[in-house]
């Protein structure tokens, strides 16, 4: 910041400027005066002037850096206020998605037609490719702020009215109860006992992924045949797991088991403890879903790689285990579970999440609909019926 100072010269009273610019070969600041202003608005606006120039050199020097590395700066801003798996997941989307396109450009190259030509691309590769562009989005904006750049290029762009992005493979949201049904029969009588509580727990409940891996044997409780969900687990890049706080308060629970799902997390526990028993290895954490290679917790990707290699055993349609909580969303409206109820078992934070779901009924409950109005509309009208008489008005010639 400049400061003014008058002083006294043979010619009469004048005006000096003493303030900090950066030298544009070494980059540091240097303190620098100017002299022989009349007037101190002449002053001030000679310093003002003299900022502006600065600011604008600098920019342009900033705008010579590759996108990568405002993008580690951004990373190592805003990851202080995120979770160690978002941070995770937002470097995978950045790494395959975003710096291949921009990581080794400067800034100062990267145009609007470029960036509009990348969302473009996006549509055609990803259904929900606008989470990407948010992200690419806000480390320009970031750059902006930070003055390396004067606009961000990305702005002003348009998203594709219509994308030619096609499912390889179609992923089913849900499966029907028929479907789910099928499902647990063949997982109990062909796959291990591992497995049988694993996707058991997983359909009948709802539980998200992280939430599941991260039971420990110590959450199943006997005298109320409940399972609290108190964590969630995450696996950094390392592959070093962390227990993690749940994704909102409303993710802490505990749900009511059926008796068949009480018994087999029982029996996986007991199968457990024999199995540390006859290794002698001693754990501090004991987890309910452990590696067959050891006492730690099962990776995330791995139960997808169960699951898809179960649906084409069992020739059922794909589905994620997102999915299966959806599925489990989906059976429970269908049996005729208040939608607050599903709401607090899902643990979702916001209703709107959970009528989400409740939008994608399944054919099932849709056929149920039909039948009820065909019955409705079949019923007979008792004949002093106030609507029967004014059907007869209406249509009297």
């Amino acid at each position: 910041m400049a400061s003014y100072s008058k002083y006294s010269t043979a010619k009469g009273d004048r005006w000096l400027i003493k303030l900090s610019l950066t030298d544009p070969i070494t980059r540091k600041k240097v303190r620098t005066t100017r002299r022989g202003f009349k007037k101190l608005s002449e002053a001030k606006l000679a310093a003002q002037k003299l900022e502006a120039e600065e600011k604008k050199q600098t920019r342009n020097l900033k705008s010579h850096f590759f996108f990568r590395e405002i993008f580690l700066e951004y990373e190592e801003e805003y990851s202080k206020h995120l979770k160690p798996s978002t941070v995770y997941r937002k470097l995978i989307d950045f790494n395959k998605r975003i710096h291949p396109h921009f990581g080794d450009k400067r800034l100062k190259d990267i145009t609007k037609k470029e960036c509009q030509k990348f969302i473009d691309f996006m549509s055609t590769q990803l259904k929900s490719y606008k989470p990407i562009i948010i992200q690419a989005r806000s480390v320009f904006d970031f750059a902006v702020q930070n003055n390396y750049m004067e606009m961000s290029p990305i702005n002003n762009t348009v998203y594709p009215k219509v994308t030619t992005f096609e499912e390889k493979e179609k992923l089913e949201n849900f499966w029907n109860k028929d479907q789910s049904i099928y499902f647990l029969e063949q997982v109990k009588k062909n796959e291990t006992l591992k497995k049988y509580a694993l996707f058991r727990t997983l359909l009948l409940t709802g539980m998200r992924k992280g939430e599941l891996l991260a039971l420990q044997e110590k959450d199943l409780k006997d005298d109320t045949q409940t399972i609290s969900i108190t964590k969630t687990l995450f696996y950094d890049a390392e592959g070093n797991y962390q227990i993690l706080k749940p994704k909102t308060p409303s993710s802490l629970r505990d749900i009511h088991l059926d008796a068949e799902t009480y018994d087999v997390l029982k029996d996986l526990i007991r199968q457990n403890k024999k199995l540390r028993l006859i290794t002698g290895e001693k754990v501090s954490t004991r987890f309910i879903f452990t590696k067959e290679t050891s006492f730690e917790p099962y990776r995330n990707s791995y139960v997808n790689e169960v699951l898809n290699k179960l649906c084409k055993r069992y020739d059922l349609p794909r589905i994620t285990v997102h999915g299966l909580r959806h599925s489990c969303a989906s059976l429970l409206f269908a049996a005729g579970v208040d939608i607050k109820v599903v709401q607090k078992l899902l643990g979702h934070a916001h209703i709107e999440t959970t009528m989400n779901i409740y939008t994608h009924v399944t054919t099932e409950a849709i056929e149920k609909t039909t039948d009820l109005l065909i019955n409705y509309l079949q019923k007979p009208t008792p004949k002093n019926s106030g609507g029967q008489n004014v059907v007869k008005k209406n249509f009297k010639h």
